[in-house]
């Protein structure tokens, strides 16, 4: 079962903060990104429900960058919550409880911890990266939203060093 964007993050989150960490917007953007493709890549699904989009500092969830805007490049301090038309009221994301989803978060997290914001946005830019097919695809078809596919991610992740 995929999961929302910022379900997957506040998990990241939590873990980060248990370990000193002050994650950005960034930071959970690329983590989540990463911890993606190890899940298409170990479990044969994917862990984000949406896609991702190829956008200037790398590949993104346009759900995260709504959510954390607000942060511009300091850490996060709360966790996503989803909004509830019916009732008209914000509420939190239940915790998730999958655990091959638990399992691929704590197996690499803490690797992905490591690095800094800029680091993160330079390995999801490596020639050969997903995002960077995704944009040099681009420059000769259409790609409205600039959608890079699981297969693709699956695919690089394959024939990547990755921890």
């Amino acid at each position: 079962m995929a999961y929302d964007a910022r379900a997957v993050a506040n998990e990241v989150l939590i873990r980060a903060w248990e370990r000193g960490f002050e994650p950005t917007q960034i930071d959970i953007q690329k983590i989540t990104y990463f911890l993606h493709g190890h899940h298409l890549l170990e479990h044969g699904v994917p862990l984000v429900e949406s896609e991702f989009e190829a956008l200037h500092y790398g590949p993104v969830q346009r759900s995260l960058l709504d959510c954390y805007h607000k942060f511009g490049e300091e850490p996060i301090t709360e966790l996503a919550r989803k909004f509830n038309p019916v009732k008209r009221e914000y509420q939190e994301f239940p915790r998730i409880l999958d655990n091959s989803v638990l399992s691929t978060i704590d197996r690499h997290i803490d690797f992905y911890l490591e690095y800094s914001s800029f680091e993160l946005v330079e390995m999801t830019h490596v020639k050969g990266s997903p995002w960077s097919i995704t944009m040099e695809r681009a420059r000769n078809a259409v790609n409205i939203g600039m959608r890079i596919s699981n297969d693709l991610i699956r695919t690089c992740f394959e024939g990547a060093k990755v921890a």
